[in-house]
């Protein structure tokens, strides 16, 4: 990404990507960098990674009679460590009121803008010159995540498994498409253009277990001819042996562990196989080779990341009748492959080197995060003294926090920006920044409002963005964007397309009726006809002779000399 798209606000971006005349009103919601367990399980004999999460809440509302109607929600979780940062899209959702805008037929998706354009704002801001990033998630067909009974709304288009692997699809791609990579790096080259700003190269990934490559491809995006787009910027594939530390590392220590992934449970059922050190110990106290050791970080029954895959297909989640797609879009500095050595051999020789402490511990004396979930649970947390968010960078109108929480926001905006295990820039931080716990109530304040109907919806959608501005310590918050691009109304190539015309020498001619054949003049009797019974005509109706039978039969000879005589005999 060049230096003016970075220089560019969130609100700005969004505003050129919009089509012009789209009216949003976006709550962006973030949490300063807290230390939590890590999402990759350690080798043998070492220690967890020390592992940053910060999570990331959007969501977008429309105007209805003065009020905010919430219409789409994401949540971005950011996990951050000395090698690596991983951006993970934790939910995703929409109401189904979009269609109060009132959009002309055949406009491009809003939704899939705004999620593009969120995920590449993060991206661009989080990126470390000398560390991998990773964006990563799973598509799962389902009615509702965020917004309870909006399945209930009959205008919410809910999209089905396959479907909904195909639109992440298109979303990550055009962030692919910003980045140098195999495919457009060769374009470039061609027409003579010099990519220099570029430092990093991208590539996606995608597998939907029990779908095979050919099967796999077909979810890819595709152009107007039917054609995969870039057939080298998307693999039917996962990176993960090539994100880890070192080629070496047992399967369990490759596969992150996110909130809710179908995958990290299948791995903690897979962590029952390895024994524990100290059951170990107590078996047998005399050492033992290497190649017989029972605890060497590998499991007993998958030996491969490929049959990890095979066997994925037959979980529930996968194997209910519904596809499950894996997709992940990485970005690695061109200079990496250099440097990844010196990091492991640096990491070898100082396996001691103590952690930096907390930011959140050191500030208010509070303990790690419980094992990785996901923000936006049901279950509520403990009542804490509400915090205040950092001041925003760029308010025309800037909220003024209450004193009583002014101490608590100055605690987080003194944190620092950049350590060797994350990276937190203010131009990428949310417009309210709450503490961890904080933003946890918020998201099940979320989850249990209802979203069935217009009037309900509104009221709910209300309540949370009052919520949210209480714990911070705000009279109100949000930002308006107005769409300004300009857009024709996309044709559809099937319903638009003009009509196949054949040529003469292939149409067959009909046969003429015997109404064009008399020149257009109807034969008697033809009104009185019904319509759909054939009749033939006269000329081709063969009638048979009919024997009447009063009709006297022809007299004989005997006949007449008997009448004749009877006829004597009569009286005159």
């Amino acid at each position: 990404m060049d230096a003016n798209g970075c220089r560019l606000t969130f609100e700005e971006r969004l505003a050129t990507s919009l089509p012009e005349g789209c009216r949003f009103t976006i709550h962006h919601l973030s949490t300063p960098p807290t230390s939590c367990p890590a999402i990759y399980a350690a080798p043998p004999n070492e220690e967890p990674e020390q592992t940053y999460c910060e999570s990331h809440f959007l969501s977008v509302s429309i105007d209805s009679d003065g009020s905010q109607l919430h219409t789409f929600a994401i949540e971005v979780l950011i996990y951050t460590t000395e090698y690596l940062s991983t951006l993970f899209v934790s939910k995703a959702d929409s109401s189904g009121y979009l269609y109060l805008l009132k959009l002309p037929q055949g406009t491009s998706s809003p939704l899939k803008t705004i999620s593009t354009t969120f995920l590449q704002y993060l991206i661009d801001h989080r990126q470390r010159s000398d560390r991998r990033l990773v964006l990563s998630l799973f598509a799962r067909a389902q009615d509702q995540y965020l917004f309870l009974d909006s399945i209930e709304n009959s205008h919410k288009h809910v999209l089905d498994d396959r479907g909904l692997i195909k639109w992440w699809c298109k979303v990550l791609d055009p962030i692919l498409g910003l980045y140098e990579n195999d495919s457009n790096a060769l374009a470039e080259k061609r027409k003579g253009i010099l990519r220099d700003e570029l430092n990093f190269t991208s590539n996606g990934f995608l597998r939907v277990p029990g779908c095979d490559t050919y099967e796999t491809q077909s979810f890819l995006p595709r152009d107007e001819w039917g054609r995969i787009a870039e057939k080298h910027r998307w693999l039917t594939k996962d990176p993960l042996r090539e994100l880890g530390r070192s080629p070496g590392l047992p399967e369990r220590c490759l596969i992150p562990r996110f909130p809710d992934d179908p995958k990290a449970r299948f791995v903690e059922m897979l962590d029952d196989e390895i024994p524990d050190e100290d059951s170990q110990l107590s078996v047998s106290q005399t050492p033992v080779s290497p190649s017989k050791k029972q605890n060497n970080g590998r499991w007993r029954s998958v030996k491969s990341l490929e049959q990890f895959w095979e066997m994925m297909q037959f979980r529930q989640e996968c194997s209910s009748g519904r596809l499950v797609g894996f997709l992940w879009a990485t970005f690695q500095p061109a200079t990496l492959s250099g440097e990844k050595k010196t990091i492991d051999e640096e990491r070898l020789q100082n396996p001691s080197q103590s952690a930096l402490p907390t930011p959140l511990d050191s500030q208010h004396g509070e303990c790690s995060l419980p094992p990785p979930q996901s923000p936006l649970q049901s279950s509520p947390a403990p009542e804490l003294p509400p915090s205040t968010p950092q001041k925003p960078f760029s308010l025309e109108q800037t909220p003024t926090p209450t004193p009583v929480k002014q101490r608590q926001a100055t605690a987080m905006q003194d944190l620092p920006e950049k350590t060797k295990y994350y990276y937190w820039p203010k131009s990428s931080r949310g417009e309210v920044i709450l503490r961890q716990k904080d933003y946890q109530r918020a998201g099940s304040l979320l989850l249990r409002l209802d979203y069935a109907d217009e009037i309900i919806a509104t009221d709910s959608t209300g309540r949370w963005i009052r919520d949210v501005a209480e714990r911070a310590g705000l009279k109100a918050w949000g930002r308006h964007v107005v769409g300004t691009k300009i857009t024709s109304a996309k044709r559809d190539p099937i319903t638009d397309a003009k009509p196949a015309m054949l040529s003469a020498g292939l149409i067959r001619g009909r046969k003429r009726s015997a109404e064009d054949m008399n020149g257009g003049a109807k034969e008697p009797g033809s009104e009185s006809k019904e319509p759909g019974i054939n009749t033939l005509s006269a000329g081709l109706v063969r009638k048979k002779a009919k024997v009447a039978s009063h009709i006297d039969p022809v007299p004989t000879e005997a006949t007449l000399r008997l009448s004749q005589s009877n006829g004597n005999a009569e009286p005159g």
